[in-house]
């Protein structure tokens, strides 16, 4: 790729040495620097932006980009990954993991070349270089010595343009996907809504005779509690009446309570440090919280003594739900623990929460808690430190839940999976195809890049360009040109 600059050395550069650059030395207004989060393939992220002053700029002027640049990550999984400088920044610095390509535009079209960069034919260069490092690294010299496929300049350009015209209908099919994503979310949150409102299942009730009263429930319930706490010595925790709450009215039969009537005490878990030694008993972590169930994929390991096993076990119908984290979204998000999650313990930025009483159904409490209603209450009750967000297990007890009898929290889940299952398969096929989506992109630049892209007629229409002569024309004259220039050095 170092025939097409007009002086490798100082065309293709990396960031300053980390030293050079502190993160004490950035203001809120002055010369931008780029780091490695705003770099993406064939897309730059302009979010999070640093700056420094014109002063320290001109000290690394070195390392600066200009509008029309290629920058390029040389560290990360995977690297190599390139965009273009949007024509909004004129000027500014790298950091030390990225690169700046300032490409000869006598030579090469710079959208033909970014293009090129991320496909798999300069990538699979990046992986064959790279293979066998712990952290994957490239390097100037790497980079300068890329093979790249060189067609005549009006034939980089039709690519470009075909590229730009398959990925704009590529991005407006994917744009459809996630637009139905969104609604799916939609219906989702109108299925949970109508069930936590009795509305799923009112048909059902005008068909049952003699169904437990909520209220009479809930007080065989609370008994179940005060037993409970006496069998293990510890006092009961009173829970806040809804006395002074302004509720809307529930189907006749159901009645309003807090959560913390119908758990244990909620237990949080384990502060104990893990990792991916097997040597041990998994721990359940947020990554393992999706979509409602268990993903035991990506586990850890501690070693534990019987009455750390004893603290942190867990039993089928147990709900295991996010206590702290960056994201509002993700408090409070649940995940049903099965009969193959008992063998694990959990993390201490869970809680676990765990139903009572037979006359509670855990995927009721589950789909409850993931209502438009209760995130609602969640989202409120999570409070922020330094960007953290949290609920802790009184604001958890405090929850307020519509409550109905077990016969009829049976019905209502069955009537939320039969819809929702729906939903499932439907946001399974949209996955599938945003992945073919992607695969579609690369397989794009691949025959880009293997000069298959083009059909004969544009073909024919590039070589009738007034501009057109073979690439191998076009690289002898980069070569004598280099070849004069090194005479003038001398």
């Amino acid at each position: 790729m170092k025939d097409l600059t007009e002086n490798p050395k100082n065309d293709i550069v990396d960031g300053p040495f980390g030293s050079n650059l502190k993160s004490n030395e950035f203001i809120e207004v002055g010369i931008p620097v780029f780091k490695i989060q705003n770099i993406k393939e064939n897309r730059f992220v302009d979010k999070n932006i640093n700056f420094v002053s014109p002063t320290k700029a001109e000290e690394l002027s070195r390392h600066s980009f200009q509008k029309g640049d290629l920058i390029i990550t040389k560290l990360g999984n995977p690297l190599g990954l390139c965009c273009k400088v949007p024509e909004k920044y004129p000027y500014g610095i790298i950091v030390a993991d990225l690169m700046r390509f300032r490409p000869s535009t006598r030579r090469v079209v710079v959208q033909y070349l970014m293009y090129g960069i991320n496909s798999v034919i300069v990538q699979n260069q990046f992986k064959a270089i790279t293979k066998g490092t712990t952290r994957p690294r490239v390097n100037l010299t790497i980079v300068r010595g890329i093979k790249f496929p060189f067609p005549p300049l009006p034939e980089q350009r039709a690519i470009v343009s075909k590229i730009e015209q398959l990925f704009s209908e590529l991005d407006n099919g994917i744009a459809n996907l996630k637009l139905a994503q969104e609604q799916l979310k939609v219906y989702r949150q109108a299925v949970l809504k109508k069930a936590f409102e009795g509305e799923l299942t009112k048909k059902w009730r005008e068909q049952q005779r003699d169904l437990p009263d909520a209220e009479e429930l809930l007080e065989q319930i609370r008994k179940e509690r005060e037993e409970a706490a006496k069998k293990s010595g510890k006092k009961l925790k009173s829970i806040n009446s809804l006395t002074e709450v302004k509720l809307s009215n529930l189907p006749k039969g159901w009645k309003w309570t807090r959560l913390g009537n119908l758990v244990e005490e909620p237990k949080y878990g384990t502060s104990k440090k893990c990792d991916y030694n097997i040597n041990g008993i998994g721990v359940l972590r947020i990554p393992n919280i999706s979509d409602g169930l268990i993903n035991d994929s990506d586990l850890k390991f501690a070693q534990f003594d019987s009455t750390e096993i004893e603290n942190y076990h867990l039993k089928a119908g147990d709900i295991l739900t996010i206590r702290s984290n960056g994201s509002v979204d993700l408090v409070g998000k649940c995940a049903l623990v099965s009969t193959k999650d008992e063998k694990h313990l959990y993390a201490g930025y869970l809680i676990r929460l765990r139903p009572i009483s037979p006359l509670i159904n855990s995927k009721y409490l589950l789909n409850c808690l993931s209502s438009i209603d209760l995130r609602y209450q969640i989202e409120s009750k999570a409070k922020s430190t330094s960007g953290v967000n949290n609920i802790n297990s009184g604001e958890l007890q405090s929850l307020i839940i519509p409550f109905c009898s077990l016969p009829e929290q049976q019905a209502i889940v069955q009537e939320i999976e039969t819809r929702l299952s729906v939903c499932d398969k439907i946001e399974q096929d949209i996955e599938t195809n945003l992945e073919k989506a992607e695969a579609l992109r690369q397989s794009i630049l691949k025959k880009a890049f293997e000069g298959k892209l083009l059909n004969e007629r544009e073909l024919a229409e590039v070589r009738g360009a007034e501009d057109w002569e073979p690439a191998e024309v076009l690289l002898e004259r980069i070569k004598a040109e280099k070849a004069q220039n090194g005479k003038k050095i001398h």
